[in-house]
Parts: structure tokens; sequence; C-alpha cells
């Protein structure tokens, strides 16, 4: 076998590789929508506690979105971030916003997984 054969062959496995871990991150990423919306409605029941673990969802799903291409994902998860960092222990209208982000990160999440 040549090097570029080698090379051609590596590359190629790298990239199934990512395609993989690609894949498990949408599939988390469905489980983690879940969550979220539970967040939300604990949230609405006045559970402010939820929102730490809100944003470290968001967190996570912003930058592994971006790591694996997820624009739309990474997008929406950082909007629910940048929410929660701005209004730290807020509830006052920010449930309802949340919802709707939630449900925008869900649709994200359909349309990507069509694509793939």
């Amino acid at each position: 076998m040549s090097p570029t054969t080698d090379s051609s062959s590596g590359e190629a496995e790298l990239r199934e590789q990512v395609k993989a871990l690609g894949e498990k991150f949408l599939l988390r990423t469905a489980d983690q929508i879940t969550l979220l919306r539970a967040h939300v409605a604990s949230l609405r029941s006045g559970d402010r506690d939820v929102l730490v673990g809100m944003q470290e969802l968001a967190h996570k799903i912003h930058g592994s979105g971006a790591m694996f291409g997820f624009a739309a994902l990474s997008d929406r998860a950082g909007e629910i971030e940048r929410l929660i960092a701005a209004q730290p222990g807020a509830v006052h209208g920010t449930p309802d916003r949340l919802a709707a982000l939630v449900e925008e990160l869900a649709a994200a999440l359909e349309a990507t997984q069509r694509k793939n």
C-alpha cells in the first residue's frame, strides 16, 4: 500500500468516526431536549433552581453542536444559554421565552436529523 492510500484510508476512517460521534450527539441532544422541556415546566411552577441545569445543558449542546458542524443546533442552544445568563434567577417572562427557544432547538434537531 502506498502512503497516499494509507492517508486516504485513515481520513475516511476518521470521517466515519466523527460521523458516528455526531449521530450519538444528536441522540443525546434529543434526550436533553426532553429534560429541558421538563425544566421549563418546573420553572413555570416556580422552581428557579432548574435554571442552572438548563444553562449547563444549553452550554454543552452549544459547544458540541458547533464542534460537529450543527450550526442551527448550536445557535439555538447558545440563545438559551445567553438568556439564562442575562437573567440569573429571574422568572418573570423567562419561562415562555425559554419554552419557545427549546421548541426552536427541537425543530433544529429534527431538521438536522433529516439531513443526516
